[in-house]
């Protein structure tokens, strides 16, 4: 449990990699304990970046850790500083605010903090006119974090939960639109249970019969049972013992939560009580989404498309090997999809075989008009490497070789 942040990443590293030892059974758990304090969220902010862009300790080395949790402090990027913009212009009334400002604020959000920004210099005031202006470098992540810390503390605490709030639309756009960057997603390196369920490989064009593409069809089932989860409860029988949270349809979860909120959302109840609706969730959970499972229905699923959140058992198409070699064909079935732009998720597995797959996740309305065209494309190369096989019987030097042999 790391009580107080170090100035410089190169520093953290230093601490935390004196943790982690070899041959030990398990991988540390790095705690950070930040106030509430929003403008605290700056030092957390630049470690965060300059560990994820070092990578030893999020991406690279499996050794370390599989996880990314420090991406959830670092602001400093694309959707950042594009929430950051949409805030500012919509302080000094140069856009429509994205979402509403903070509910458990008394008084004029909006003018309140307009006097605080302007007090720490990111909004200017004309002398004659009196109209608002926004600093040159109003957008800049590090620079706003660090002027913040000179409001009042309720002032600043409700700027930057305007400002999450804000992010939190500008990434649940971006996944709405098919245009998030995940990184890299990490599937059976936790809980989750990879299978193989199907696999078909392709011949690519311009390549022998070495060169080829594989499209596997995986299945992820993430849920606990009554069982598990039971066994797992038998397990946390000391008084130091901390909260584990797990769902019967996804399983254990990664998010942390404050005393306070799990006491909103959650009560106690005795086992026997738990039992049937624990059991009734996680069957249900194979193949009804969550909106159906509380709601009754699904507006996706009313109108025949697949919806898979809060799903159990979720199936993935992952395509890998000689992939840059049909990019083409790729662009063209998932362009009519994601639209000109087209952005793929690369995600890494490990079956429960233990084969590790690195690749490229298909959408699943892509995937019958990709096998289509790699069908073809399959059955051409074949035809080739039939020709040039011909060719090679026919050719003089080696038809001698042929008879010598």
């Amino acid at each position: 449990m790391t009580l107080e942040l170090p100035w410089s990443a190169d520093r953290a590293i230093q601490q935390f990699g004196r943790t982690h030892r070899s041959n030990q059974v398990t991988a540390p758990e790095y705690v950070f304990l930040i106030s509430e304090l929003a403008g605290e969220q700056r030092f957390a902010s630049i470690v965060a970046k300059r560990l994820e862009s070092l990578g030893a300790l999020t991406h690279g080395d499996r050794r370390a850790t599989e996880t990314r949790d420090l991406s959830r402090f670092n602001f400093d990027n694309k959707y950042g500083r594009n929430a950051l913009e949409i805030v500012m212009k919509s302080i000094v009334k140069l856009d429509a605010p994205l979402v509403p400002p903070p509910s458990n604020f008394k008084g004029d959000f909006f003018r309140e903090i307009q006097s605080g920004l302007i007090g720490v210099g990111l909004i200017n005031v004309e002398d004659r006119s009196g109209v608002l202006t926004l600093d040159k470098d109003y957008n800049n992540m590090g620079k706003f974090l660090n002027r913040i810390l000179g409001m009042e503390v309720q002032q600043q605490n409700a700027l930057f939960q305007y400002f999450s709030d804000t992010l939190a639309a500008v990434i649940q756009e971006a996944k709405k639109n098919g245009r998030y960057d995940m990184g890299i997603l990490d599937l059976g390196s936790g809980d989750e249970k990879v299978k193989k369920v199907d696999c078909r490989k392709f011949l690519t064009p311009g390549y022998t019969t070495s060169g080829h593409v594989e499209l596997h069809t995986v299945g992820v089932e993430r849920g606990m049972s009554w069982e598990e989860a039971t066994h797992a409860w038998a397990e946390q029988n000391g008084s130091d013992d901390g909260l584990l949270f797990s769902r019967p349809n996804t399983g254990r979860q990664v998010k942390l939560e404050t005393y306070g909120d799990i006491k909103k959302k959650f009560k106690k109840v005795l086992s026997e009580d738990a039992k049937q609706h624990w059991t009734d969730q996680y069957q249900s959970s194979a193949k009804i989404c969550s909106h159906a499972y509380w709601r009754g229905n699904c507006k996706k699923a009313s109108v025949g498309l697949l919806c898979e959140v809060g799903l159990r058992c979720r199936t993935y198409h992952v395509l890998c090997g000689s992939v840059l070699s049909v990019w083409n064909e790729l662009e063209e079935v998932l362009s009519p999809v994601s639209g000109s732009n087209v952005k793929v998720q690369i995600v890494r597995l490990r079956t429960e075989d233990g084969q590790r797959i690195v690749g490229l996740i298909i959408p699943a309305n892509c995937v019958s008009p990709l096998i289509n065209k790699l069908s073809t494309s399959d059955q051409n190369q074949q035809l080739a490497v039939q020709e040039q096989q011909k060719r090679q019987l026919l050719h003089p030097q080696s038809l001698t070789h042929v008879i010598n042999t």
